[in-house]
């Protein structure tokens, strides 16, 4: 394990600020405020809302990957069986994150779907809450598997320097928060329903004896 100088520090706070700031910019977007006013604005061409999201939100997130600082300092590196089982867990973070991004038909959440409608000369499809929840397949499981996925990928890591850590901290703590935000908006907008899905299905920790 390195040791970590106050130098190496001042840097890893300055990429968590970094990284902060781009979670604010992708949070702000997504809100009903702001996708109501883009809404208004865009009439028809709103369908198009979701694909201009992922594009802002990957060019900003290579934005802060070009502009944080190099953290290669090591924290920790586990060898052995320990690496194996690691590397195991982070497999299945990243199938269950997949199998969760098919069980809602992911290329629609990345606006790819509106997109192959237009080419082929047909109007997108609008958003539908009603229409679009889903507790098929993974989310079957867990209410969040895509970010029970990604923060078991992030927490799984056999080999960690402190930029891996520092982004580990802020993306477990980014889909904490959204999953808790979520919460809320789905309970407000879906209401019996939600609440009757609260009760049967766990947030991230899957309840496998049910199945």
């Amino acid at each position: 394990m390195t040791a970590v100088s106050p130098e190496a520090v001042a840097d890893a706070s300055y990429a968590l600020g970094l990284w902060t700031g781009w979670g604010l910019l992708h949070s702000v977007l997504a809100t009903r405020r702001v996708k109501g006013a883009f809404e208004v604005a865009l009439g028809p061409r709103y369908a198009f809302y979701p694909l201009a999201y992922t594009l802002v939100s990957l060019w900003t997130f290579w934005l802060v990957l070009v502009k944080e600082p190099d953290l290669p300092q090591v924290l920790w590196a586990v060898e052995g069986l320990p690496k194996i089982l690691l590397y195991a867990a982070q497999g299945a973070g990243l199938a269950f994150l997949a199998w969760a991004g098919m069980s809602m038909s992911g290329l629609k959440l990345l606006g790819l779907s509106q997109l192959w409608s237009t080419v082929r000369g047909r109007m997108p499809e609008e958003s539908d809450i009603h229409n679009d929840f889903s507790t098929r397949g993974a989310y079957a499981l867990a209410r969040h598997p895509m970010h029970a996925g990604g923060m078991l990928f992030l927490l799984a890591a056999p080999r960690q320097t402190l930029g891996g850590f520092v982004f580990a901290v802020f993306g477990c703590l980014y889909m904490l928060l959204g999953s808790l935000i979520e919460e809320r908006r789905l309970s407000r907008e879906l209401g019996s329903v939600w609440t009757d899905y609260v009760r049967r299905v766990p947030m991230f920790l899957p309840n496998l004896r049910k199945h």
